[in-house]
């Protein structure tokens, strides 16, 4: 948990969960150049206005301005934590979850100024962790992958996909408590020696401090050689049978990044 989990939320969204059917509804955001989230699939939900009275009336309003979804706080089955959205930079929001319960999948209506599409999305894709992948994704970089799952052939990631799998605790059930993306860069570690590069330096704390707020120190491993960047990236891609154990790699000829889970970082640096 970082403090920005403790902040005040300055977001809400909509988790609309059709119990019949058991899923839930997403939206694809319209793509325009002032946002951050252009193109991706979404919660309906949207910044808190001075006229909300809740972060709960801001996701209801939301849902119902998005995707003609009118729902009230009956339908309420609980509140999730807060986490922060994530955007290429600082400041972060801090969004509100609320999950709505419904017993079956309702019509929609998109505003075609904030969606293209409105779908409701069955939780046994969620559950099966071969539909899970880590994978390039829109308007990122190329040799930077992260846990994704398609969807109408366009990936859900992101604020999106961590909300969802923390919601099902797909992670917590599948991995260890403690540090499951130092076994990855272990792996990771483990892939580059065997490729030919020495290792010159084992995990040690960094001295320089994160410049990013949502990040812990970071843990540096030191090797000697080029890192096969496109062999790192096809291997990170593969399909596995299980739920991807961290939020992004970055691959570069001097360095592999990883950042965990608990948005800890590992840096393997060549030199």
């Amino acid at each position: 948990m970082t403090t920005l989990d403790t902040e005040k939320p300055q977001a809400a969204v909509a988790i609309v969960r059709a119990r019949n059917a058991d899923s839930i509804l997403l939206m694809r955001r319209t793509e325009r150049e002032e946002d951050p989230w252009s193109g991706n699939w979404a919660y309906p939900g949207g910044r808190a206005e001075e006229f909300d009275a809740s972060p709960l009336h801001t996701a209801l309003r939301e849902l119902q301005e998005e995707c003609g979804v009118a729902l009230d706080e009956a339908c309420l089955h609980r509140a999730l934590r807060p986490l922060p959205a994530r955007r290429r930079r600082p400041p972060y929001l801090v969004v509100a979850p609320f999950l709505l319960h419904v017993e079956n999948e309702l019509p929609t209506v998109v505003d075609p100024e904030e969606a293209v599409e409105a779908s409701w999305m069955p939780l046994r894709e969620w559950r099966d962790p071969l539909r899970h992948q880590l994978r390039t994704v829109p308007n990122m970089p190329r040799n930077c992958l992260f846990p994704a799952i398609d969807w109408h052939a366009h990936p859900v990631w992101g604020f999106t996909y961590r909300l969802t799998t923390d919601w099902l605790g797909l992670m917590a059930a599948h991995h260890p408590r403690e540090a499951p993306g130092k076994a990855a860069a272990e792996r990771a570690l483990e892939f580059l020696l065997a490729h030919g590069l020495r290792l010159k330096s084992d995990w040690q704390a960094s001295t320089v401090p994160a410049l990013d707020p949502m990040l812990r120190t970071a843990q540096v491993a030191l090797v000697e050689g080029e890192i096969p960047s496109e062999a790192v990236l096809a291997r990170c891609a593969e399909a596995a049978p299980e739920f991807p154990a961290i939020n992004m790699i970055e691959v570069q000829p001097d360095l592999v990044r990883i950042i965990g889970l608990g948005f800890e970082e590992y840096v393997i640096r060549a030199e």
